[in-house]
């Protein structure tokens, strides 16, 4: 990397970017599947610009309003990029108790999960202390999770949680399995400024997940995993400047893990690391015709070791992606617009793999490739009060002349 690329970067990730509801403003704690098995698939030279081509358009409710957001993108033959989050909140006569449902179906850097938190909260002034749960039908994989919530007003919030992950495995597994060291993550989230669907103002986001090292042994798998994980992210909204409205992310995660193997096919490597960053920079004109927005988008991944049972592989993946996007928005009638977009940067991707087995060919892949995207979404305001929106959102790649994957949206506020 130059020098100016270098300093770009780097003043980049000074600069975070307006986001709302999503998997780093929601609690990510210890999975016992991502510790063990790991991802479900692997990435190819596309994968991540499907992903920032499907991101939902319409701005999320903060993570203490109820509503419902989704897109779903088909970035493969064979896979289906999936992001959705629900919430509703029902409060008794007086206001100061509430029952609250949070639906999160998504993936991470350690594959696909789902969580469905059922709580009960309790209102003393600004304040709203809960305990909640993603409760399973096996007893052992329920996650228990205390919640306490400080929010004056729509502008200012402090929230934080200790989730205890598969709280009752030891007691409960039928599997021959057992934590030794009990797992545990804490989660913190405030929000200062901005409003509540991004009208023009100043406001700081923050969030942050941290796992510290947890120990399970599944005798079942022949495996003993430990490990511990950092997820943080912190955001930036600011006021219209001139006729140009920023808006400024950074995202971040540092794994580490360890393993020992009581299996016959054990595997070349007994660590698994990762290190991400990705910054999204983005600017909307405000008093253009056809209010057209323009960004970029960087991201550096580098994961190497064991990535665990479910691709049963040991290697390396490095990657380092930036692209730029541009769009507009055209008013198609009362309730249709449409806001196409143009995306396009270099991929550079290196992934080597060995099989556990000791089967197939080692995977040893290396590409530079400049890659291209259009998308033609079609938006259709469903209800105007509360804003709700479907998007159906075909895309085409330019680098190659086929289809990019359909993609369906639905941003629905309560």
């Amino acid at each position: 990397m130059g020098h100016l690329q270098r300093l770009f970067t780097g003043l980049l990730t000074l600069l975070p970017i307006g986001a709302l509801a999503d998997i780093w403003t929601e609690p990510a704690p210890l999975r016992r599947d991502a510790l063990l098995e790991g991802r479900q698939f692997n990435y190819n030279s596309e994968s991540f610009l499907h992903r920032l081509s499907f991101r939902q358009l319409s701005e999320r409710p903060w993570s203490d309003a109820d509503g419902l957001s989704g897109t779903a993108g088909s970035s493969r033959s064979d896979e289906l990029y999936l992001d959705m989050f629900l919430q509703k909140t029902l409060q008794t006569d007086d206001g100061r108790n509430e029952a609250f449902v949070r639906m999160q179906r998504s993936e991470d850097f350690d594959g696909r999960f789902d969580r469905q938190i059922i709580g009960f909260g309790h209102r003393l002034g600004d304040y709203r202390l809960s305990i909640a749960g993603d409760v399973r039908g096996d007893k052992a994989e329920t996650d228990v999770q205390f919640e306490a919530l400080w929010q004056p007003d729509e502008r200012r919030l402090a929230r934080v949680a200790i989730i205890l992950p598969d709280a009752y495995f030891n007691d409960k597994t039928p599997r021959d399995a057992e934590y030794r060291d009990t797992p545990v993550s804490y989660f913190a989230h405030t929000r200062l400024g901005g409003s509540l669907y991004g009208a023009p103002g100043w406001g700081l986001q923050t969030a942050l997940t941290y796992s510290p090292p947890a120990r399970v042994i599944d005798r079942d798998l022949g495996l003993d995993a430990s490990g511990n994980q950092t997820r943080a992210m912190i955001e930036a909204t600011a006021p219209t400047l001139g006729a140009l409205r920023p808006q400024l992310r950074l995202e971040g995660e540092r794994t580490s893990r360890s393993f020992g193997f009581t299996r016959s096919n054990e595997p070349e490597d007994d660590f698994f690391r990762r290190r991400m960053h990705s910054v999204r920079v983005m600017a909307t004109h405000t008093r253009a015709h056809l209010t057209p927005s323009f960004g970029l988008y960087h991201l550096r991944l580098h994961e190497s070791g064991w990535f665990g049972d479910n691709l049963g592989v040991s290697g390396r993946e490095s990657r380092e992606e930036t692209f730029a996007f541009v769009g507009i928005r055209q008013q198609l009638g009362e309730r249709w617009f449409w806001e196409p977009a143009i995306y396009a940067g270099h991929a550079s991707m290196i992934q080597e793999q060995v099989s556990d087995n000791g089967l197939g060919d080692p995977l040893n892949e290396e590409e530079n490739r400049w890659l291209g995207k259009v998308n033609l979404p079609f938006r259709y305001t469903l209800e105007e009060a509360t804003g709700a929106v479907l998007t159906i959102n075909p895309t085409l790649r330019l680098h190659r002349a086929a289809f990019g994957g359909g993609n369906v949206q639905l941003h629905w506020p309560f």
